[in-house]
């Protein structure tokens, strides 16, 4: 049989959904400021939604909310103007650029699967490797290294990718990934 090399491919980060998931921050960080500042003038306690109209309640969901979206406002601004693509595909392995989590270099004989979830309407490729722990260990920003650890404990793999600001869509993406895979392990 004859083997076929692997094309490499750059796939470029989407500004137009970048930009639309930074205006969206931007208008939870501004919901989150009105929780803070408003002083609602009554509460209508018979109401079971009322507790959050409470200055404790009202105050912790507006600071969430400005922390959580004031992070991924200022992550989208950074991203908007980098000229790194968000995936590289190569004959060594796959370069991760695509979000906040990514892991950089993944080389292909560390690839066991490539596999697909829907998580709430959100579909992601798993890339499950052979050595997690190793992943996990490359980081050490407390923030990236929480979020990885949570992907590792529901999904068995650290590594997570979604297409959401590539300029690709899912079902190419993940045909892309599984064949290339199996190309290298052909070879």
């Amino acid at each position: 049989m004859m083997s076929r090399k692997i094309v490499p491919v750059e796939i470029s980060l989407s500004r137009i959904k970048m930009m639309l998931l930074f205006i969206g921050a931007v208008l939870f960080v501004i919901l989150g400021l009105i929780l803070i500042i408003y002083q609602p003038e009554s509460i209508n306690h018979s109401n079971r939604y009322s507790w959050i109209m409470k200055p404790i309640p009202r105050f912790f969901a507006g600071f969430v909310c400005v922390i959580f979206f004031g992070f991924a406002a200022i992550t989208m601004l950074f991203r908007l103007f980098t000229k790194n693509p968000g995936l590289i595909i190569n004959e060594k392995g796959i370069y991760d650029n695509s979000s906040a989590l990514a892991l950089g270099f993944i080389p292909w004989k560390d690839i066991r699967e490539v596999k697909k979830i829907t998580v709430n309407q959100n579909r992601f490729i798993l890339i499950v490797v052979n050595n997690p722990i190793d992943y996990l260990n490359k980081t050490t920003q407390w923030l990236k290294l929480r979020g990885l650890k949570m992907n590792f404990r529901y999904y068995d793999t650290p590594i997570c990718i979604s297409a959401n600001s590539l300029q690709i869509k899912f079902d190419e993406l993940y045909k892309l990934l599984g064949d290339n895979v199996n190309q290298f392990r052909n070879n």
